[in-house]
């Protein structure tokens, strides 16, 4: 796509193109500041595609929180479908999982900032729906944000008009779905998150993923019906018990809020800075 302006936004350098969007660092002229810009490639894009590219303007829209990337603008100018958010400079966490280990304490606070996200998002009764390494930005300044919140739906479902919604419809990206995702089950609540987030936390300490599988249908298969690959034995036990009750098979088995998932883990964290500081000292 060959566009050097999108109405007051000026294109400054391509930085990423996925199924049907491009995302652009772009100048916003009437403001002065950097923002990145995801243009919708329509020849591309499909009824679905448009859908996701709609509502994730209005769910992220839908949220004021510093670990929940803002959403500036949205709109068509000259027939191509735009919406400019805040530009994190950084990297995504898959970035960073690809270029060394993550220790513990690392992890934990990256898991922090991805639930303190999700809080906010369930509190305002959205489901994500696509929790993962690609979609979490982590900034210079260590903060985190969340992205792409082009699948989310409100809590509940069935609603046979939304193609998002539709019992059996298979939404998300496929290490990271949970099982009641993967069953196709009419109703995906808050509780989905909370398994996809435990996959990342299992990811970035296992540096791989809980289940293998020859075909996708094989991965599908083992995330309903086996248990996650062992864990490294220098994964602390009680962060590995809170990898492990976030990936229940059985929604009524895992941490049932995000906000109780972040309780643990802020004592978690807690506990792993007391023994760092214990380990210094002896």
């Amino acid at each position: 796509m060959h566009v050097l302006r999108v109405g007051r936004y000026r294109i400054l350098e391509h930085l990423g193109r996925g199924a049907s969007a491009d995302v652009y660092l772009a100048e916003d002229t009437t403001l002065h500041r950097k923002v990145a810009l995801k243009l919708l490639r329509e020849r591309d894009a499909d009824p679905l595609q448009i859908v996701r590219f709609e509502r994730e303007a209005i769910s992220a829209s839908m949220l004021n929180h510093p670990n929940v990337v803002t959403v500036f603008d949205v709109g068509s100018e000259d027939g191509v479908r735009f919406i400019a958010t805040e530009y994190v400079e950084g990297e995504t966490l898959r970035q960073r999982m690809d270029r060394a280990p993550i220790a513990p304490a690392e992890a934990i606070d990256v898991a922090l900032g991805v639930v303190a996200a999700l809080v906010a998002a369930h509190e305002a009764w959205l489901v994500h729906r696509d929790v993962k390494p690609e979609n979490i930005m982590l900034r210079r300044d260590h903060g985190i944000k969340v992205l792409d919140f082009g699948v989310a739906t409100l809590v509940g479902g069935g609603d046979a008009t939304d193609p998002l919604r539709r019992p059996g419809a298979l939404v998300g990206t496929l290490h990271y779905l949970s099982p009641e995702q993967v069953r196709g089950e009419p109703i995906i609540d808050t509780r989905s998150d909370i398994y996809s987030l435990g996959v990342v936390l299992y990811e970035m300490l296992a540096r791989h993923a809980p289940f293998e599988g020859e075909t996708p249908i094989d991965v599908l298969a083992a995330i309903v019906e086996s248990a996650p690959r062992p864990m490294p034995p220098h994964v602390p036990a009680a962060l590995r018990e809170i990898v492990e009750k976030a990936m229940r098979k059985s929604i009524y088995e895992r941490w049932q809020t995000a906000s109780e998932l972040c309780d643990r883990l802020f004592d978690v964290r807690l506990e792993e800075t007391i023994r760092a500081r214990t380990a210094r000292i002896a």
